[in-house]
This record gives structure tokens, sequence and C-alpha cells, in this order.
């Protein structure tokens, strides 16, 4: 069997964090006998196709949109930027012809993978997976574009795959009944595949650098720093946590100068409580430390050397990372977002706390 998986993010390398599990479930499908091939955003459509263990992987240009922080973050930096759109879609398109025919195609996204792009294959069992910010745009569409993007890929007969349960009750939600009715038949929800490599000698490093004594604690964030991450409450709630909790933020992104910042003076705004004084610096035995973009490995040691990982966001579908701190055995505090709620009914490691800094910094108090 052939298969090919079309996807706007997909890692350049072991330790790029972007995209993991895009890879992680396209060597799922590798291992089950197929020969895989991915089409993935970046590069050029120059670029030979290169191999990543099983799969054999073709970039279609577009990076300059669908890159690291996000799309909607890039975008938002530089609007032209939505102009490789075009390019990124004529270059998967090119790659389909040069690859062939296939026997299934996997869309990583519902916009812009599988409608328009592998509406291009009308024979080829067609699965969709939504991750989250594809249906939040869907969301934002107009209802007569929404329903028509949906209705295109039914008729296509393709299958969805939500990663989380809130999504498809909010895209199902936002559409008539009876179309309703039929992606609810045609969909299941199922986390997104992730592989998790050995991290527990460095996360004990990394916890001997930063917990000096018996008395401290510490959080650990690991987000890209943009703004529906929330990552102010965190700083805000180690604040009023009290003494001798550490937070270590692992990312970066537009919105890390005015987290140091925020972290530096000790307060978000005029109404803010005052009190600890957190410091944003690189030294291991400040409150609050930035450690910027890490390979993935190392990100996940992080998450293994804390006593709980924070996930304040507020828009999110099934977050790995919240999955990722619970198979190392990490207690997660984290906000209402996504299936987050349904999951802290059957794992008592994972609490949601109230939607603000001071609910945080309550939960806090209790690890």
């Amino acid at each position: 069997m052939r298969a090919v998986v079309v996807t706007t993010s997909y890692p350049v390398s072991d330790e790029d964090p972007s995209g993991h599990f895009v890879r992680s479930s396209a060597e799922a499908l590798a291992r089950s006998g197929a020969e895989v091939h991915v089409i993935a955003a970046g590069g050029s459509i120059l670029d030979p196709p290169s191999r990543d263990g099983r799969l054999v992987v073709h970039r279609a240009g577009g990076g300059a949109l669908f890159a690291w922080p996000g799309a909607v973050a890039r975008a938002r930096e530089s609007p032209l930027r939505l102009l490789s759109v075009a390019p990124f879609a004529a270059g998967v398109l090119e790659r389909l012809r040069e690859i062939g025919p296939v026997d299934r195609a996997v869309a990583h996204w519902i916009i812009p993978c599988a409608w328009p792009l592998l509406l291009a294959l009308p024979r080829t069992p067609l699965e969709v997976h939504a991750h989250g910010a594809d249906v939040r745009l869907l969301l934002r569409a107009p209802r007569a574009a929404r329903a028509a993007v949906v209705s295109a890929l039914l008729r296509r007969d393709a299958r969805f795959i939500f990663a989380a349960r809130a999504l498809r009750d909010a895209l199902a939600g936002s559409l008539a009944p009876e179309q309703a009715r039929a992606l609810e038949l045609a969909s299941r929800v199922e986390p997104p595949v992730f592989d998790l490599p050995p991290v527990a000698g460095r996360a004990a490093a990394l916890r001997r650098e930063i917990v000096k004594g018996p008395g401290e604690r510490l959080a650990v964030v690991a987000c890209r720093l943009i703004p529906t991450k929330r990552v102010e409450l965190a700083i805000e709630a180690v604040r009023a946590a009290g003494p001798g909790l550490r937070l270590v933020v692992v990312g970066d992104g537009p919105e890390r100068g005015a987290l140091e910042r925020l972290a530096s003076r000790g307060d978000l705004d005029a109404g803010s409580p005052r009190g600890a004084g957190v410091t944003a610096t690189s030294d291991g035995n400040a409150a609050v430390r930035f450690t910027g973009t890490l390979p993935r490995r190392e990100a996940l040691a992080w998450i293994g050397a804390a006593d709980v990982l924070l996930h304040p966001s507020s828009h999110e579908a099934a977050p790995t990372v919240i999955r990722e701190a619970r198979a190392l055995g990490v207690p997660v505090i984290a906000c209402d977002a996504g299936d987050v709620v349904a999951w802290a009914r059957s794992d008592d490691g994972i609490l949601v706390a109230d939607n603000t800094a001071q609910g945080l910094a309550a939960a806090l108090r209790g690890i």
C-alpha cells in the first residue's frame, strides 16, 4: 500500500518539537507496512525528497507562513506571509503529481490540507485529522463557507479524526442538524499519537540544578509564547503562590519580551497583586527562568524535572504537552480548554483550576 500524508507542520530534525505528532502518526502508518510519502510545508519545491526513517519527505514550500510559532502568529506579525498559501498549494499539487497514484491519503488539518488540496485525489480514500486551529478557523468563517467545506469533504467520503471531542462538538454544533449528523457518523475522536524518548537522567540533572532545598518546588510551562497560551497567568500565579516556588518557561515566541518584562517587574498591570518580585533571568536560582526554544528531548526533560506542569492556555483541543507530562508521571494544573476537563475526570493527576492567576495559585499551594 502507498500512502500520502499532507501537512503544514512537520519537524525538520529529530529534536524539532514542531509537528512531531504528525511524524508519529505517519510512522505508525509505515509500521503497518505502507510506503508513506509526507508532503510538508517548508523548504522548496526544488528540494529533492529526503528519507526520515521509513518515511519519504517531500517539501512543498510555504515556510514563510507555515512555520514556528504557527501560521496565525506569523500572519499577525506580517500579513504578507499569507501570500505563501498559493505557492504552498502549488507545491503540494506538484508533489502529488510526482508521487503518482496512492491507495490512501491523509490530511493533517482540515484547511488547507484536506480542503482543497487533497480533493485533487478524487478516488483515493481520505482520512482527515482535525487538531484545533483548523476547526477554530472554520468556526470564524461565514456559515455558508463552513458548510461548503464540510459538505465537500463528506461528498468525498472523507473519514474525520478529531483530536478532541470538544472540537467535534463545536464544529457539529455550528452546522445544520442533518450535516452535523453526517459529520458525526463520518468521524471519531482520537488524540494524536506521540513518542516519548527516555529523559529520566537528564530530568534528574536539571532538577538538581534548580531545586536547591527541601522546601523548594519547580513548576514548568512548555509552549509557544503566544497570547492564547496565557503564560502571564502562570507568572502571576507563581508570584501569588508564595516563596519556594520556581518557574521555568520552556519555549519562545512573540510574547517573550513582554513576559520577561512582566516577570522582572513583578506585576501584570495596575490591578495585579504585588509581592514576591519575580525575576526573569537565565540564572537557575531565579524565580522565573526562560529557556527559549529547546530540542524536544531537552524540553521533555524539563517537564520530567518538574513538580507540576502549568497549562493556563485558553484555546486547546487535546494538548500533547499534558499527555506527555502525565506519561512522565508529572501532575498537571490546567485551565478548562478542549478535552482537559474530561481527562481530569479519569486522571487525578490533572487538576483543572479556576481560569485566573489566583485560581492557579491556589492549586499550586496544594502541590
